[in-house]
């Protein structure tokens, strides 16, 4: 029996219009096998490997999505993730019965690996960019060559 293919993992997830990169689709799978989950930011990451800033873009596209709720109390950082399994989205049981499987959840992070991305995937961009944002020019300083006629590197200084 053959598992699930790219193209069934594509078509599925471009009805899935909230999962955009692997850390979505990581966490979505994991609060549909811990539907109550009583944890902090921190504690997601670290179990999921993904940084900080990642989880909580992520957390917040899922709680936008109603797929989520969560709860906090004054007394500490951990919060309650209930997944919501009767929020009404078509995909969700084909896209979790795709997932049950290695090779299912294969298919759709590779997918989602190579999405284009329309939020950045570490939540910074480029020097360049950063540059550009502050005014500033990029300036990449050339090495002399070396005796191959190449150059040795390239910095950029700030």
């Amino acid at each position: 029996m053959a598992g699930p293919t790219i193209e069934e993992a594509r078509r599925l997830l471009e009805s899935a219009h909230i999962l955009r990169e692997p850390a979505d689709f990581d966490l979505l799978v994991f609060f549909a096998r811990h539907p109550r989950t009583l944890l902090a930011s921190e504690s997601l990451g670290a179990l999921l490997g993904y940084e900080l800033k990642d989880i909580a873009r992520s957390l917040e596209a899922l709680l936008e999505s109603g797929l989520l709720k969560r709860t906090q109390t004054s007394t500490h950082a951990a919060r309650l993730y209930v997944f919501a399994t009767d929020a009404p989205h078509e995909w969700l049981p084909p896209l979790l019965k795709m997932a049950a499987t290695r090779t299912g959840r294969v298919a759709l992070r590779q997918v989602l690996a190579d999405r284009p991305r329309e939020r950045p995937a570490s939540g910074r961009s480029s020097n360049t960019e950063d540059a550009a944002r502050a005014g500033q020019r990029s300036v990449v300083l050339r090495m002399p060559s070396d005796t191959h006629g190449e150059q040795r590197s390239d910095a950029k200084a700030r």
